[in-house]
């Protein structure tokens, strides 16, 4: 059985932080989760293509899916998956660079930093907190508001 966050074993501030870096990760998932995909994407397509795409999975994601729903299972595993990164990046920029790809090698190298700053729209990371949070079961207070 796959074991997921289970947030009655845990304290509420480990229970918020859990929600902030997952809020964090789904207000760019497409980016986020490009990590350790993109690199090898560039083995097969051109880097500009793979880089465009990406920007433009980000962008719809922002628009149609950010602010509207939360899967707390998808958010948990991704943020393993990610971990893949550090084998696809330099995996990738190896074979490219022999390839003679030295520019595609240096975006695949250095992917994960370029996807850190390549969250655009900028997220409310709160507000999808938030939404995580009631996922959990928190429900808003007057000391505390969810909303």
């Amino acid at each position: 059985m796959w074991i997921m966050w289970n947030p009655a074993e845990c304290t509420d501030e480990e229970n918020e932080r859990w929600c902030l870096l997952r809020a964090m990760e789904w207000g760019s998932w497409p980016m986020f989760m490009s990590q350790p995909i993109a690199p090898l994407l560039m083995l097969v397509w051109p880097w500009p293509i793979v880089v465009f795409a990406t920007v433009v999975a980000n962008v719809l994601w922002a628009f149609f899916i950010r602010y509207n729903a939360v899967v707390p299972a998808m958010a948990y595993w991704g943020a393993f998956f990610v971990r893949l990164k550090w084998i696809a990046c330099p995996l990738a920029a190896c074979l490219l660079y022999l390839r003679g790809e030295k520019l595609g090698a240096a975006f695949a190298l250095f992917w994960p930093w370029i996807a850190a700053f390549g969250q655009f729209p900028a997220p409310m990371v709160g507000r999808i907190q938030k939404m995580f949070m009631r996922c959990l079961g928190y429900e808003p207070t007057e000391e505390n508001p969810l909303s």
